[in-house]
């Protein structure tokens, strides 16, 4: 969890830098589950989602899944002072966003953990927020050999502008005996 955290600090130093604010994490709650139980980590949402699917390859498999709401989607283009213009330039937009969550996370896992593992290029998929649990769990399966840990992260801009994310990682349990005792 703490790897999970030094992670999510090296993106908003990284969200920083992109759009020319300060951006701290002024909140960032992990917990670890077993793949197929409890789906009670999720907070509820409503609308539509932008969920972004990251493949882990390396010496540890995994998934990653940052979910985005539409008031966060837009949230982030007004932090960058953009206008939503059209539906393509925010889903690349939020494409680039996972790029820096997910690579500045895999990066700390691979640094404090002396591992090699990397983020394959994000697939976006939109869907209804009644679907979100069924749909990451189809995308789990049922493989007992894999942990959930469930983050829900708040980004705050300039002192103002907060967006709250959530974010599912599936790892192979292999992970946790790369762990230093």
């Amino acid at each position: 969890m703490q790897i999970m955290g030094a992670g999510f600090e090296r993106a908003a130093r990284s969200f920083s830098t992109l759009v020319n604010k300060n951006v701290k994490v002024t909140k960032c709650n992990s917990v670890k589950i077993q793949a197929g139980s409890s789906w009670n980590a999720f907070a509820e949402e409503a609308g539509h989602l932008y969920v972004l699917v990251t493949q882990i390859i390396g010496d540890v498999s995994g998934k990653s899944f940052l979910i985005f709401n539409e008031a966060e989607s837009q949230e982030i283009f007004k932090a960058v002072n953009l206008r939503l213009s059209n539906e393509a330039l925010n889903e690349a937009f939020l494409m680039e966003i996972d790029n820096i969550i997910s690579a500045s996370v895999i990066s700390e896992m691979a640094n404090s953990l002396s591992i090699e593992i990397y983020g394959d290029v994000p697939a976006l998929v939109r869907l209804p927020a009644h679907d979100l649990r069924s749909f990451v769990s189809k995308e789990l399966g049922s493989d007992s050999s894999t942990s959930v840990i469930f983050c829900n992260t708040s980004f705050k801009f300039d002192d103002r502008d907060t967006i709250h994310p959530q974010f599912v990682w599936s790892l192979s349990n292999r992970i946790f005996d790369a762990i230093p005792v």
